[in-house]
C-alpha cells in the first residue's frame, strides 16, 4: 500500500524548465477540454498536444484527475468573476449579482467545465482534493469580496448561500432542466430575496 502511494505522488517541479513543461501539460489538457467532454479526452491526447512523452506527462499528474483539477484552477484564474463593463455596482446585492452572472457566463461559454466539477468534487484523492480547494475556495473568496456594506458576521452564510445556489442552478441547467436564462433569473430573484425580503 505505501509503495502504491509513493508511486501515484505527483513530481514537483524543481526548477523553471520543469515548472514550464508543468504547465505546458496543463494548457493542453485545458485547451482540449474546451473543444471536447472530458470522458472524451485521453490522457495520450493531452502528451501529444503538449508535445511531451506520455511518461513525462504521467511523473507530474499520475492520474487523469490530478491533472483535471489543476486544469480547473488554470482556467478558474483566467476570469475575473467581478469584472463587468459599465459602472461600477455600487450595492452589495449588485456585486453578489455581478459575480454570480459572470459565473454563470463561463460555465455556459465552457459547459465541460460544470462536468468537470461535477465528477472532481466526490474524488477523495488528496492530490484531486486539494486543487478542488483551491478553486472553491477562490470562488468563496469572490463572493465574500462583493460583501462590503453587509454585517460581517453575515458574510459567510450568504456566500455559503450563493454558492449552494449557483451550484444547484447550473447542475438543472447542465442537466437540461432549465435554460440558461431561468438561471439568470432565479440568480437576480434569490440576491433580491437575500437582501430585500419578500416584497
Amino acid at each position: 500500500m505505501a509503495r502504491s502511494e509513493v508511486t501515484t505522488r505527483p513530481a514537483v517541479a524543481g526548477n523553471a524548465s520543469q515548472a514550464a513543461r508543468r504547465q505546458r501539460i496543463v494548457d493542453a489538457a485545458l485547451e482540449l477540454l474546451q473543444d471536447r467532454p472530458y470522458d472524451q479526452i485521453q490522457i495520450r491526447d493531452v502528451a501529444e498536444r503538449a508535445g511531451d512523452a506520455l511518461g513525462t506527462l504521467y511523473r507530474y499528474f499520475p492520474s487523469k484527475e490530478q491533472l483535471f483539477a489543476h486544469v480547473l484552477v488554470e482556467w478558474s484564474r483566467r476570469f475575473e468573476p467581478g469584472r463587468r463593463r459599465g459602472p461600477a455596482p455600487e450595492t452589495d446585492a449588485d456585486r453578489l449579482v455581478a459575480v454570480l452572472r459572470a459565473a454563470a457566463r463561463a460555465f455556459e461559454r465552457h459547459p465541460n467545465f460544470f462536468q468537470l466539477i461535477a465528477l472532481l468534487e466526490v474524488i477523495s484523492d488528496p492530490d484531486v482534493a486539494e486543487p478542488f480547494h483551491e478553486y472553491s475556495g477562490a470562488f468563496s473568496t469572490a463572493l465574500s469580496d462583493a460583501l462590503h456594506d453587509v454585517d460581517p458576521s453575515d458574510v459567510v452564510v450568504i456566500s455559503t448561500m450563493s454558492s449552494a445556489l449557483i451550484g444547484t442552478l447550473l447542475r438543472s441547467w447542465w442537466l437540461g432542466r432549465i435554460s440558461m436564462r431561468s438561471v439568470y433569473d432565479q440568480l437576480d430573484r434569490s440576491v433580491a430575496l437575500m437582501f430585500h425580503g419578500v416584497g
